[in-house]
């Protein structure tokens, strides 16, 4: 895509992910340009016996799909409040966060990011989701950090800009 092509945002639940989904959201109707939430997720059900046998049946994979379906339609209605732009297309997608974030955003005109604030020994010892996808995108990513205030109103026209004007 090219000019104000499509937001792709990753989300996880986390509040960081939804202080992510907003910034995006504020953006795209700013720029009339359409949302991609993006989650990911891995099963991680513990099978044993000679069946095999699904130890914990609440974790069975499909449970776990449908719960994070049910978090992640759950997290853009509560982002978008009562709005009803800009477009959204929310998707759930099996696999490894960086890996599915870029490969989603290859061609987006920007990957939107949370940053959950670990620190740098912890995102050395566990690697960082963010870090990871900025080394892998092949389009621009915004981190939106904790603490930063988010648009609204007037701030919200602003857009990127008020984060840097070089860009305005």
């Amino acid at each position: 895509m090219t000019g104000y092509g499509v937001l792709v945002v990753g989300v996880d639940g986390s509040d960081a992910s939804a202080r992510a989904l907003r910034w995006a959201l504020a953006e795209g109707r700013r720029r009339c340009a359409p949302v991609h939430t993006v989650m990911a997720w891995t099963p991680h059900a513990v099978l044993a016996g000679p069946g095999p046998m699904l130890m914990s049946p609440g974790l069975a994979p499909h449970h776990v799909r449908d719960q994070h379906w049910e978090d992640l339609k759950s997290l853009v209605r509560g982002c978008m409040g009562a709005t009803t732009t800009p477009e959204v297309h929310t998707e759930l997608v099996e696999g490894d966060a960086a890996e599915v974030l870029a490969e989603r955003a290859a061609h987006a005109a920007m990957l939107v990011l949370g940053d959950r604030g670990h620190g740098r020994v912890a995102d050395a010892i566990l690697g960082s989701t963010a870090l990871r996808c900025i080394h892998r995108a092949r389009c621009p990513v915004l981190v939106i950090p904790e603490g930063m205030p988010e648009q609204t109103g007037d701030d919200a026209q602003a857009g990127v800009a008020s984060l840097d004007p070089a860009l305005d």
